[in-house]
Protein backbone atom coordinates (compact mmCIF):
# COMPACT_ATOMS: atom_id res chain seq x y z
CA UNK A 1 0.00 0.00 0.00
CA UNK A 2 2.83 2.41 0.86
CA UNK A 3 4.47 1.69 -2.50
CA UNK A 4 1.19 2.34 -4.36
CA UNK A 5 0.59 5.59 -2.46
CA UNK A 6 4.09 6.78 -3.34
CA UNK A 7 3.62 5.91 -7.02
CA UNK A 8 0.27 7.70 -7.18
CA UNK A 9 1.71 10.75 -5.40
CA UNK A 10 4.64 10.82 -7.85
CA UNK A 11 2.27 10.55 -10.83
CA UNK A 12 0.14 13.40 -9.50
CA UNK A 13 3.23 15.52 -8.84
CA UNK A 14 4.71 14.90 -12.28
CA UNK A 15 1.34 15.81 -13.79
CA UNK A 16 1.27 19.08 -11.83
CA UNK A 17 4.84 19.91 -12.85
CA UNK A 18 4.22 19.07 -16.51
CA UNK A 19 1.03 21.14 -16.69
CA UNK A 20 2.56 24.03 -14.76
CA UNK A 21 0.00 23.81 -11.95
CA UNK A 22 2.44 23.00 -9.15
CA UNK A 23 2.88 25.83 -6.68
CA UNK A 24 6.13 26.03 -4.75
CA UNK A 25 5.85 27.27 -1.19
CA UNK A 26 9.12 29.20 -1.33
CA UNK A 27 10.99 30.51 1.67
CA UNK A 28 14.57 30.68 2.85
CA UNK A 29 15.49 27.54 4.78
CA UNK A 30 18.53 25.59 5.97
CA UNK A 31 19.18 22.74 3.58
CA UNK A 32 20.10 20.55 6.56
CA UNK A 33 16.42 20.58 7.59
CA UNK A 34 15.32 19.16 4.23
CA UNK A 35 18.07 16.53 4.46
CA UNK A 36 16.97 15.53 7.95
CA UNK A 37 13.33 15.14 6.82
CA UNK A 38 14.39 13.05 3.81
CA UNK A 39 16.64 10.80 5.90
CA UNK A 40 13.80 10.17 8.34
CA UNK A 41 11.46 9.34 5.46
CA UNK A 42 13.77 6.58 4.15
CA UNK A 43 15.34 5.39 7.41
CA UNK A 44 13.18 2.24 7.65
CA UNK A 45 14.05 1.20 4.07
CA UNK A 46 17.76 1.79 4.74
CA UNK A 47 17.61 -0.32 7.90
CA UNK A 48 15.54 -3.08 6.24
CA UNK A 49 18.21 -3.43 3.54
CA UNK A 50 21.02 -3.42 6.10
CA UNK A 51 22.67 -0.42 4.44
CA UNK A 52 25.01 1.99 6.15
CA UNK A 53 23.92 5.58 5.58
CA UNK A 54 26.54 8.28 6.13
CA UNK A 55 25.27 11.86 6.23
CA UNK A 56 27.78 14.69 5.90
CA UNK A 57 25.84 17.90 6.57
CA UNK A 58 28.81 20.19 5.97
CA UNK A 59 30.50 22.54 8.36
CA UNK A 60 28.10 25.45 7.87
CA UNK A 61 24.38 25.67 7.20
CA UNK A 62 23.53 26.18 3.55
CA UNK A 63 20.58 28.52 3.04
CA UNK A 64 18.36 27.98 0.03
CA UNK A 65 15.39 29.92 -1.30
CA UNK A 66 12.88 27.28 -2.25
CA UNK A 67 10.18 24.91 -1.13
CA UNK A 68 11.63 22.83 1.71
CA UNK A 69 9.01 20.09 1.29
CA UNK A 70 9.80 19.69 -2.42
CA UNK A 71 13.56 19.75 -1.84
CA UNK A 72 13.12 17.10 0.85
CA UNK A 73 11.10 15.10 -1.69
CA UNK A 74 13.98 15.39 -4.18
CA UNK A 75 16.49 14.12 -1.62
CA UNK A 76 14.13 11.36 -0.49
CA UNK A 77 13.67 10.17 -4.09
CA UNK A 78 17.44 10.07 -4.60
CA UNK A 79 17.94 8.15 -1.34
CA UNK A 80 15.11 5.74 -2.21
CA UNK A 81 16.79 4.96 -5.54
CA UNK A 82 20.12 4.44 -3.79
CA UNK A 83 18.46 1.99 -1.39
CA UNK A 84 16.60 0.25 -4.21
CA UNK A 85 19.63 -0.26 -6.46
CA UNK A 86 22.23 -1.10 -3.82
CA UNK A 87 22.52 -4.76 -2.83
CA UNK A 88 21.75 -5.46 0.83
CA UNK A 89 24.48 -4.33 3.19
CA UNK A 90 25.78 -1.57 0.92
CA UNK A 91 26.79 1.98 1.68
CA UNK A 92 25.01 5.21 0.87
CA UNK A 93 26.54 8.62 1.41
CA UNK A 94 24.65 11.91 1.42
CA UNK A 95 26.73 15.07 1.54
CA UNK A 96 26.12 18.82 1.45
CA UNK A 97 28.65 21.41 0.42
CA UNK A 98 28.90 24.92 -0.96
CA UNK A 99 30.38 25.33 -4.42
CA UNK A 100 30.64 28.86 -5.84
CA UNK A 101 27.08 30.24 -5.63
CA UNK A 102 25.46 26.82 -5.31
CA UNK A 103 24.41 24.45 -2.59
CA UNK A 104 25.41 20.94 -3.69
CA UNK A 105 23.67 17.78 -2.54
CA UNK A 106 25.36 14.51 -3.51
CA UNK A 107 23.92 11.03 -2.96
CA UNK A 108 26.42 8.24 -3.66
CA UNK A 109 25.94 4.50 -3.34
CA UNK A 110 27.83 1.25 -3.78
CA UNK A 111 25.02 -0.12 -5.92
CA UNK A 112 24.67 -1.67 -9.32
CA UNK A 113 25.67 1.49 -11.20
CA UNK A 114 24.37 2.91 -14.46
CA UNK A 115 25.75 2.13 -17.91
CA UNK A 116 27.32 5.24 -19.51
CA UNK A 117 24.76 5.52 -22.36
CA UNK A 118 21.96 5.74 -19.78
CA UNK A 119 23.38 8.49 -17.53
CA UNK A 120 21.37 11.32 -19.12
CA UNK A 121 18.35 9.21 -20.01
CA UNK A 122 17.62 8.12 -16.41
CA UNK A 123 15.94 11.50 -15.85
CA UNK A 124 13.41 10.90 -18.65
CA UNK A 125 9.89 9.73 -17.80
CA UNK A 126 9.43 5.96 -17.60
CA UNK A 127 13.11 5.27 -18.25
CA UNK A 128 14.75 2.49 -16.28
CA UNK A 129 18.43 1.73 -16.66
CA UNK A 130 18.11 -1.74 -15.18
CA UNK A 131 15.14 -3.49 -16.71
CA UNK A 132 15.19 -7.10 -15.63
CA UNK A 133 17.56 -6.51 -12.70
CA UNK A 134 16.14 -6.49 -9.20
CA UNK A 135 12.60 -6.90 -10.62
CA UNK A 136 10.88 -6.85 -7.24
CA UNK A 137 12.44 -3.46 -6.52
CA UNK A 138 11.70 -1.63 -9.75
CA UNK A 139 9.51 1.43 -9.89
CA UNK A 140 7.90 2.95 -12.94
CA UNK A 141 10.71 5.31 -13.95
CA UNK A 142 8.97 8.39 -12.54
CA UNK A 143 11.07 9.35 -9.51
CA UNK A 144 14.13 10.75 -11.28
CA UNK A 145 12.01 12.59 -13.85
CA UNK A 146 10.21 14.25 -10.96
CA UNK A 147 13.54 15.02 -9.27
CA UNK A 148 14.83 16.78 -12.38
CA UNK A 149 11.67 18.83 -12.87
CA UNK A 150 11.47 19.90 -9.21
CA UNK A 151 15.15 20.87 -9.17
CA UNK A 152 14.74 22.86 -12.39
CA UNK A 153 11.74 24.69 -10.90
CA UNK A 154 14.15 25.83 -8.18
CA UNK A 155 16.63 27.10 -10.80
CA UNK A 156 18.99 24.19 -10.21
CA UNK A 157 20.35 21.17 -12.03
CA UNK A 158 20.83 17.45 -11.38
CA UNK A 159 23.18 14.95 -12.97
CA UNK A 160 24.15 11.32 -12.62
CA UNK A 161 27.64 9.85 -12.60
CA UNK A 162 28.71 6.21 -12.58
CA UNK A 163 31.74 4.28 -13.69
CA UNK A 164 29.37 1.66 -15.09
CA UNK A 165 27.57 -1.45 -14.00
CA UNK A 166 28.58 -2.68 -10.58
CA UNK A 167 30.40 0.55 -9.72
CA UNK A 168 27.77 2.54 -7.83
CA UNK A 169 26.19 5.86 -8.71
CA UNK A 170 26.41 9.47 -7.60
CA UNK A 171 23.47 11.82 -8.12
CA UNK A 172 24.38 15.50 -7.70
CA UNK A 173 21.90 18.33 -7.25
CA UNK A 174 22.97 21.95 -7.51
CA UNK A 175 20.67 24.66 -6.15
CA UNK A 176 21.24 28.42 -6.23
Amino acid sequence: VDHMVRLIDDLLDISRVTTGTIVLQRRTFALRDAVQAAVEAVRAAVEDAGHRLHVEPGAHPLWVDGDPVRISQVISNLLTNAVRYTPDGGEIRLSLRAEADSAVIAVSDTGIGIPAPMLDAVFDMFTQAHRGQLPAQQGLGIGLALVRRLVELHGGSVDAASDGEGCGTTMTVRLP
